[in-house]
Formats: structure tokens, C-alpha cells, sequence
């Protein structure tokens, strides 16, 4: 992401400073819990055979492509807004200066077609993830459900192949980070990057979602295999239906761009494929609404949506 790259729009400037207040608790984690943690992620790598190496850093490991907040811009003369509140009180608290002007000049920065909503934060670049970090983190996510108790089935990661539209990578990162995906990977090459367009349309969920990107999809897909995951893809030419196939397991799930699909090579190394029915005459389904349906059905499959949550708002962005 460039330097002095721009997201607006209330909910979207409101979620990334939520995402920011709840990294910053983190920093006041349980010294218990994490002691336990620990001794599992050792315990764990003795049992395979994992060279003795240095422990994780927790905190660090629990955040995502973490997006700062350089300074926020108020428009002048609004009506009274709740969501205006929370961002001057959120940037207050985290020390970001915020500057009003006239709406005129958020329709400069921002350019006449752009609803800004009166709200515009710059922001420094995205702090991608390198794949060994991310295994470290699935190391501990593993350690961390051994000690409750449960499955390692249902735990997903993403991976885009081949997604150039920003506003379909920005989208694909907001379902997947709210259908528990646990992480997204990317191809160094011919495909969008972390721009300020994928961060606004991903509604803060950059924050919270590691992006990870890679050199070698096709050596990636093997590494994770070697971790305990299929890998399956979305695919139209597919004979199976997505809600056919046994989705409770650890998944890496690849979509593939609206145009050309899976990559080939990318294809031939997935375990399985699966299609989501077309009834209408419709060809193709936007790359991010189809990720969306099959990461909730993995969630159905799963039981993972069963727990209480409280109610979340739902927005356009």
C-alpha cells in the first residue's frame, strides 16, 4: 500500500480504530493463559520432532495487517453522528490528530464521486505477512485448541488467485474475516495489492485478518498440505456441488479470478473441486459473494456459527 494512501466513510475509519483499541488491550493479555499457551506450542514441537527454536511473541501474533492511522480529517457543519463521536473519542485515545475542514476539501482529496461521509483518515502501508510467521500463528492456534479441547476441523484459510480488482480483494478479506477465516494469502505477482481502495472496501477488516503474501502459490498449497490441510477450490467445471462435499476439516479454500478461474497448476494440486449452483442465467457468480457462500457453509458444516454472539451491525460500506 502506498504511503499516504486514504480510507472514508464512517463505518469504515470507526472499524479500523476499534481494531486498533482492541490490538492495544491485547498488549495487557493473561500472563496465565499465555505461560500455558507456551508450554503447549513446546510440548507440541517435541512431539514432532520441530527443532528447538525461539518462541512467538504472543501479542504479535494476534494482530493482522495492521494499517496505522496517521491523521483524520472531520468535515465541518454535520448533523450529529454517534459514529463521528466514537472516531474523535477512539482518536483522542490513541493520540491521532484530527483536523476539520470544509466538505469541499474532502471532495478534493477524495474526488467529486467518492461518498466520503465527511470522514477521511490517511494511512501508512499494510504490514504483510511472510508465510513462516503465519505458520507460527497456526502453530499456536493449534497449541491453543488442544488446550480446549477442540477440533482443528473448520479452520480455514484463504487464498486468492489472481484477484486484480481491488474492491473484489477488499470484499473477499471482509467475508473472510467474518467467517473466522483465519488468514489470506496472495501471489507476489499479477495480482492487487494492499491498496488504499482494498483496505476501504474491506470496512477495517485488514486489521484484523493476516495477509500473507507469497512468492509460489503452488509451493505454498504444499507446505500447508504438509500441515494437516486439503485444499479445495472453486470451480464452475466442477461436478460437485459445494454443499456436497465434506467441508469439516482444515481447509485452505482458493478462488480463483471472475475471468480466467484457478490457475492451472494451482488447480491440479488442489485435493478437490467444488461448484456453487447457478440456477438463473447468470454464468458467474462476483469472486468475493462466491467465497463468501462457501466459507459459511464450511461455518455451517462445522458448528462453529453455534456459539452466542452478541448481534453485529451490518453496513454498506
Amino acid at each position: 500500500m502506498d504511503q499516504d494512501e486514504l480510507i472514508f466513510g464512517k463505518n469504515a475509519v470507526l472499524s479500523f480504530l476499534e481494531s486498533d483499541e482492541q490490538f492495544a488491550a491485547s498488549e495487557t493479555a493473561d500472563p496465565v493463559r499465555e505461560k500455558r499457551l507456551l508450554e503447549a506450542l513446546s510440548k507440541r514441537r517435541a512431539e514432532s520432532g520441530a527443532a528447538a527454536i525461539e518462541l512467538p511473541d504472543l501479542r504479535q501474533l494476534s494482530k493482522g495487517s495492521k494499517v496505522r492511522i496517521n491523521k483524520i480529517m472531520l468535515a465541518t457543519g454535520g448533523r450529529p453522528d454517534v459514529r463521528i463521536d466514537q472516531i474523535q473519542s477512539l482518536a483522542r485515545a490513541q493520540r491521532i490528530p484530527v483536523h476539520t475542514c470544509e466538505r469541499q476539501k474532502l471532495d478534493q482529496i477524495c474526488g467529486p464521486d467518492q461518498r466520503h461521509q465527511g470522514v477521511v483518515a490517511f494511512i501508512s502501508p499494510a504490514e504483510l505477512w511472510q508465510l513462516e510467521t503465519f505458520l507460527e500463528k497456526l502453530e499456536l492456534d493449534r497449541a491453543e485448541l488442544d488446550l480446549a479441547g477442540k477440533s482443528f476441523d473448520g479452520y480455514m484459510v484463504a487464498l486468492a488467485d489472481g484477484i486484480e480488482d481491488p474492491h473484489n480483494l477488499g470484499a473477499i478479506i471482509r467475508v473472510a474475516e467474518a467467517a473466522g477465516v483465519k488468514a489470506l494469502l496472495i501471489p507476489q505477482r499479477r495480482a492487487v495489492g494492499l491498496t488504499g481502495t482494498v483496505a476501504k472496501i474491506s470496512a477495517g477488516a485488514i486489521a484484523n485478518l493476516p495477509v500473507v503474501r507469497v512468492s509460489n502459490l503452488v509451493q505454498a498449497i504444499e507446505t500447508l498440505k504438509r500441515y494437516g490441510f486439503w485444499v479445495v477450490g472453486l470451480d464452475g467445471s466442477s461436478r460437485q456441488l459445494h454443499t456436497q462435499a465434506d467441508l469439516k476439516r482444515p481447509l485452505v479454500v482458493v478462488i480463483g479470478s471472475e475471468g480466467a478461474g484457478i490457475g492451472r497448476l494451482v488447480k491440479e494440486h488442489c485435493d478437490f473441486l467444488v461448484k456453487i449452483p447457478m440456477l438463473g442465467k447468470t454464468e458467474s457468480l462476483n469472486a468475493s459473494v462466491a467465497a463468501g457462500i462457501f466459507f459459511y457453509e464450511v461455518v455451517r458444516q462445522s458448528g462453529a456459527g453455534n456459539n452466542s454472539e452478541k448481534p453485529r451491525k451490518i453496513d454498506s460500506v
